[in-house]
């Protein structure tokens, strides 16, 4: 399996405990048995003198002690206390009990030494005694879901189901973590259909038993949707997760679902949820909702969701950013921020195009003498795209300035920039004569 999905591993925790009865002491795995226990073969005392004096060698804090009592000293290696267990094996007189038991006890050494194939073997021998005698019910048990999980752990999947299929048989009831393990081992597999099927019957026994979903089992419902590209149940299963584990990775898969099904009223719906719980951390993040709501026609809160990814320090003040944020304020129609992030963004240009916005923004606030200036540092860049339109509306300025032989200039280099503009001028350059003799003649009037 390839991809960053392949996340379910199983980690493994295997324990050697003892237990004592009234004919003998034996070794076991504990366990809560509910059915009427199994009549087993007692092990021999000098049988389990030999077991405890090799496990001491395995592990000394295995082995019950009081409290405050140390551990016992052992008289050699944990390879040792593993080798004297296997010359044990080899007795011709052991019952079914003690061979099984032997091997546990072997299982859990291979496992200290971290030899897992060993341990597997030392498994199916417990496996394999209690095929030919009686071994306790608890220990085939927890030999049988040793068996699954270690197999699990080495990807060796058909394996681990089979174990997990006698396991269950042995177990009597469905249980939701072993159905989970069914579920992600087939996953695996890439048998998607079928661990559908478990992942779904890990929902029905939480159900019946009347417990609470865990998240990862729950989000493997998810994954297995979306292997069978069946986005409706990925949607259905992801509103529930951001309910049921509010978290952004879920928001985020659930927003991107709503784009991919172009319900685009409730994905942005999802992103404002996810900045509004304070998730984003991202100036990427942060600047895809802020175009996404000025997409949907809400500028002044695509500005607010800018400006305040700016004060807590998440986008970065660039010129694309405060670009964006003027923008926003332009379209709100708060010329007074949108005026203030155009000129935050002049300090950032590259080219001209920022100060002919902030020329327009500060004409159409009548600010025609800070208009001009920025008319004309737009207008030194000579590859600006909007030249003439710049031409033109700096003429316009001038003219509300009164500076009619300016505004003639604009006018007659906006014509020359743009043919379609000449006409327009011409009456406008007409307008600037009258107006400049009708001045004159005031100006002649009163001081005659």
């Amino acid at each position: 399996m390839q991809g960053a999905q392949k996340l379910f591993r199983t980690s493994i925790c295997l324990v050697v405990l003892l237990a004592f009865n009234v004919a003998g002491i034996q070794i076991a795995m504990a366990a809560d048995e509910k059915k009427k226990p199994r009549r087993v073969p007692a092990i021999s005392q000098s049988l389990y003198k030999q077991m405890s004096e090799a496990q001491i060698m395995i592990d000394p804090d295995s082995m019950p002690r009081e409290e405050g009592e140390p551990a016992p000293i052992p008289k050699g290696t944990p390879q040792d206390g593993i080798n004297k267990l296997l010359e044990m094996t080899q007795r011709k007189k052991l019952n079914s009990n003690e061979l099984s038991q032997l091997w546990n006890l072997l299982a859990f050494g291979y496992y200290t030494l971290e030899n897992v194939p060993r341990t597997i073997y030392a498994y199916e021998q417990v496996v394999a005694a209690g095929k030919v005698g009686i071994i306790t019910e608890a220990l085939e048990k927890n030999a049988l879901r040793a068996l699954f999980q270690l197999n699990y752990s080495i990807e060796k999947y058909r394996e681990a189901l089979s174990y997990i299929k006698q396991w269950e048989t042995l177990n009597g009831g469905p249980d939701a973590a072993v159905s989970y393990l069914k579920a992600t081992a087939n996953y695996q597999l890439e048998d998607y259909r079928q661990a559908l099927k478990w992942a779904i019957e890990v929902e029905d026994i939480v159900k019946a038993e009347s417990r609470e979903m865990k998240e990862n089992w729950l989000y493997l419902q998810v994954v297995l949707y979306n292997e069978l590209e069946d986005m409706d149940n990925v949607i259905r299963v992801l509103e529930r997760m951001v309910v049921d584990f509010p978290k952004k990775q879920y928001w985020m898969h659930l927003a991107g679902m709503y784009t991919e099904k172009e319900w685009d009223d409730r994905s942005l719906s999802a992103y404002y949820a996810i900045y509004a719980q304070g998730m984003f951390s991202k100036d990427s993040e942060v600047v895809m909702l802020s175009q996404r709501l000025l997409n949907a026609e809400v500028p002044y809160e695509a500005a607010s969701v800018l400006e305040r990814g700016l004060k807590d320090k998440i986008v970065e003040p660039n010129e694309k950013n405060l670009r964006l944020l003027a923008t926003c304020y332009t379209l709100s129609q708060d010329m007074g921020k949108a005026i203030d992030a155009w000129e935050r963004a002049s300090q950032y240009a590259e080219d001209g195009e920022i100060f002919y916005r902030l020329a327009q923004a500060l004409a159409q606030e009548d600010r025609h003498k800070e208009a001009v200036g920025a008319y004309d540092k737009a207008l030194e860049d000579k590859d600006l795209k909007s030249a003439s339109d710049a031409h033109f509306w700096l003429a316009i300025s001038h003219m509300s300035l009164e500076n009619w032989d300016q505004a003639s200039k604009s006018f007659r280099s906006a014509a020359k920039l743009d043919k379609k503009l000449a006409k327009q001028t011409r009456q406008y350059i007409r307008y600037i004569a009258g107006e400049k003799k009708r001045q004159a003649a005031l100006k002649e009037m009163l001081e005659s």
